[in-house]
């Protein structure tokens, strides 16, 4: 065919699609799904609620997903997600959370005293997008706030889950090392600091690796170790692996009896 001939083939195409209804319009790309492997592309966290100030200055996020498809539980429960599933979890949550019904009001209702605030957040290519509600498990049955935002949350949920059941401990450089006085102390809220360990409690001496700050206020002792100081705490303390304030007890050189427990930091904390 001479040159002449495919020219008029291409015009008379471009006609035909003209004339046939056929937009010639070159569709708008959609924003590329690539999250910053390093950060947190979605993560579930529980805060506030009727919890002893020991147990929260310790507590880490439910959920932390980040980019390169790693996913923590607890801080000490690890897994990974592949591409597809990384995709279909951080684009489910977005579209949750960008529904109309998600920025509705609260329905007004009993405050429940006490109740934890749940926040979810994540990444999506146009922007972050988190939510907070106080009391989203307590209120669910009241229909106080909308259902995507349970959707939202049941979504990391599941992941949580799965990666609870893989029992792939997660392990790092970094621990935070927190201790309360031995004796019930009141926190803020008349909450204990730690629950009392009875009479019984086993005293053992405070390992002469781990340095800990004054106390607070409240009695209260936190600080995050790294290199050596990480790797003595760690082999020397007790772990309350599930979290739940059955922590030892130690007697200090000064003589302060107090109780610790220790975690594993995320990277980005």
């Amino acid at each position: 065919m001479t040159r002449r001939g495919l020219l008029a083939g291409f015009f008379a195409a471009a006609t035909l699609s003209a004339c046939d209804g056929t937009p010639l319009v070159t569709p708008t790309p959609a924003n590329s799904f690539n999250p910053p492997q390093d950060q947190p592309i979605a993560t579930w966290e529980l805060t506030g609620g009727f919890t002893a100030a020991g147990i929260a200055a310790l507590r880490p996020p439910r959920l932390v997903v980040y980019g390169d498809g790693d996913a923590v539980a607890d801080a000490t429960y690890r897994s990974r997600l592949d591409p597809d599933q990384l995709r279909t979890l951080a684009g489910g949550i977005a579209d949750d959370l960008r529904a109309g019904a998600s920025q509705k009001k609260p329905t007004p209702t009993t405050t429940i005293a006490d109740a934890p605030v749940t926040k979810v957040s994540v990444w999506s290519p146009t922007g972050s997008l988190t939510f907070t509600a106080e009391g989203l498990d307590e209120l669910k049955s009241d229909h106080v706030y909308a259902d995507v935002l349970y959707d939202a949350r049941d979504r990391l949920a599941a992941v949580h889950k799965t990666v609870s059941a893989t029992a792939q401990p997660y392990l790092a450089a970094r621990v935070r090392v927190v201790a309360v006085p031995a004796l019930e102390g009141q926190a803020g809220t008349g909450s204990p600091i730690v629950p009392d360990p009875g009479p019984s409690a086993t005293v053992k001496p405070w390992p002469t690796g781990v340095t800990l700050p004054s106390p607070d206020a409240e009695g209260l002792r936190r600080t995050d170790l790294d290199g050596d100081a990480a790797r003595e705490a760690v082999r020397m303390l007790t772990r309350d692996l599930d979290q739940r304030g059955a922590w030892p007890t130690y007697r200090m050189a000064d003589g302060t009896v107090v109780r610790a427990s220790w975690r594993y930091l995320l990277p980005t904390e």
